[in-house]
């Protein structure tokens, strides 16, 4: 066994390898070990426990996916927005098959919350720059909100129908993308 320490980079690296090719179940403190050529105890160096490597992995394969960085919404236009986040979500799920259905499921039930908390970070952000989106898009007719239906809740009704869709059926993507285009324009 190779004992040359690697980074917590190139652990999470190999772990994404791994979700890829084996599955989100496949992650393990020894399978990780193995895989990197290092010691169980390199591993606990970087991760102090399965839960905390698990949710490094979950969270980096949500930054690839969506790839979140500063300027991946730099759309002035909602439906070419949420069209990229229906294909990022379609390439994830070729990318990282079973990741979608299965990565609250691994996580031991005390350690969900921290799962969720984790998710919910990432859709929040999701949900944010699709609000700063809506409001860039100068072509969305003045008359589409008001007091009741605010850009905020329309955000949240179609980030519903979006994780709906991903987590059901990728064809639905069409129908809420002709939703949302005959609403706003």
């Amino acid at each position: 066994m190779n004992v040359s320490v690697t980074s917590k980079e190139e652990i999470i690296r190999q772990c994404q390898l791994m979700v890829q090719t084996e599955g989100l179940g496949s992650i393990s403190i020894r399978s990780v070990a193995k895989k990197c050529k290092i010691s169980v105890g390199a591993v606990y160096n970087y991760f102090p426990s399965k839960s905390a490597l698990l949710s490094a992995v979950i969270g980096s394969i949500w930054l690839d996916i969506f790839h979140m960085q500063e300027d991946s919404f730099s759309f002035s236009d909602f439906i070419a927005c949420l069209s990229w986040l229906f294909e990022s979500i379609q390439e994830g799920g070729k990318k990282y098959p079973d990741f979608f259905s299965s990565h609250i499921s691994v996580l031991a039930s005390d350690e969900k919350e921290i799962g969720k908390k984790m998710m919910e970070e990432y859709f929040s952000h999701i949900k944010e720059s699709l609000l700063n989106v809506i409001l860039a898009d100068k072509k969305i007719k003045e008359s589409a909100f008001n007091k009741v239906l605010t850009p905020e809740l329309f955000v949240e009704y179609i980030f519903q129908l979006f994780m709906y869709a991903t987590m059901n059926d990728a064809k639905n993507s069409q129908g809420i993308l002709e939703l949302a285009r005959k609403y706003l324009y």
